[in-house]
């Protein structure tokens, strides 16, 4: 009887550890072959000698990366001068990406949430100082004094993904279904904040989760049909996709692990919790759309988008420790594009579970590019590689 308890709290024991740290469980197995990609090409085959030398040019960067896949767009003044793709979405099976292949683009979704901040902005339905009480009636009190600003900024003093008692044991993989933003907000809505809002900065996608919840208070309307209906209709996007479970579509990547000359599917997770933070999945193609919308203000005005790449400043005057502004960091380049000339760059990159984007615009040249691939990485690994095709595309540089 004894060795049946013991064998029996060791099976307990086992299950329920393997459940608490799934995502470590799944790391360790199922590693298969990374194909020799040599010989695969982008997808498209252009004859003028700009694209055909960016097509060259994405071949490297997809060897050099050392990923299943990689897709880039890039779009001038008001239209997409050039996009391409090459490599696997789905390795397995050996299926090529193709330019219509949308991966998760992870915290480049703040950027693309940015451009509804700004169409309430323009209406006058939220200013910069709206506060948390005024437009959502669940929020705790300790977030209920928060203005837009300081979420959109990151200076709220909400904190991060963390540690929970649920399976797995860490946050960032939840693999639950939320049906509402109230349910995401209550991940964190009775949690005590990191500092006094306004007092520092402490990167959050959490501050974004409950940004929408403000949008849904001012527009009236659901995080998701205010996004569809007020900014992507209007730019006659289509394809960007807000992640749900079991989401069925054939042109969506695999989300892949690489290590060194392996590979293996991620693990599995969940991101409704976090769409306007990081749950979108989106192509090359729609997010320099975006980008294209903010530069030429096609959804609203230059004033605007001033409120929106202008860096926010922290109660004691100093800005923020990394440029943010509401959905975007705002740095100034040298020695990045050919030549010694500082150059304005708004930015904003996103890691995801087997998916890493960057977003870059140049706004002195009109220009905005957008790299996505279909592994766990930084975006710090791909600001180099959109610097050199911007190099291609930009005017007598």
């Amino acid at each position: 009887m004894k060795k049946i308890y013991i064998i029996s709290s060791v099976c307990i024991v086992f299950l329920l550890s393997y459940f608490l740290f799934e995502p470590v469980f799944n790391y360790t197995t199922g590693w298969f072959d990374l194909p020799e990609t040599e010989h695969i090409s982008p997808v498209i085959k252009h004859t003028d000698s700009i694209s055909e030398k960016a097509d060259h040019l994405l071949k490297t960067i997809h060897t050099n990366l050392n990923t299943p896949a990689v897709s880039v767009a890039v779009s001038s003044n008001k239209r997409i001068i050039w996009s391409n793709a090459v490599g696997y979405k789905d390795v397995e099976h050996k299926i090529s990406v193709t330019t219509d292949t949308k991966f998760r683009i992870g915290s480049t979704s703040k950027a693309v949430t940015s451009l509804g901040i700004g169409v309430l902005l323009e209406n006058e339905d939220l200013n910069l100082h709206s506060a948390v009480k005024d437009f959502v009636p669940y929020a705790s009190d300790n977030l209920k004094p928060i203005t837009l600003k300081e979420l959109a900024s990151h200076t709220s003093g909400i904190r991060n993904y963390g540690t929970c008692f649920c399976f797995p044991i860490w946050e960032y993989y939840n693999n639950n279904e939320y049906d509402t933003v109230e349910e995401s907000v209550a991940i964190f809505n009775g949690d005590d904040l990191l500092f006094n809002p306004g007092a520092g900065f402490s990167y959050s996608s959490y501050n974004y989760t409950l940004l929408s919840a403000m949008i849904e208070g001012a527009s009236k309307m659901d995080f998701e049909s205010f996004m569809t209906k007020k900014v992507f209709e209007p730019l006659k996007i289509t394809d960007i996709i807000f992640e749900k479970e079991n989401i069925e579509s054939s042109t969506i990547s695999k989300f892949y692990d690489v290590e060194g000359v392996k590979t293996k599917e991620s693990f599995s997770v969940n991101n409704s919790n976090k769409w306007a933070g990081g749950g979108l999945i989106a192509t090359p193609s729609s997010l320099v759309t975006l980008g294209k919308a903010l530069l030429n203000s096609e959804l609203f005005s230059k004033k605007t988008m001033t409120s929106l790449i202008t860096p926010v400043e922290l109660k004691d005057g100093q800005v923020n420790e990394q440029n943010y502004a509401i959905g975007w960091r705002h740095d100034i380049v040298t020695n990045k594009l050919g030549n010694d000339k500082p150059v304005q760059t708004l930015h904003h990159g996103g890691t995801a579970t087997g998916s890493t984007s960057l977003l870059i615009l140049f706004p002195e040249y009109n220009l905005s590019i957008s790299i996505v691939m279909n592994r766990s990485g930084s975006s710090s690994e791909l600001f180099e590689h959109v610097y050199n095709i911007a190099k291609l595309f930009i005017p007598n540089n």
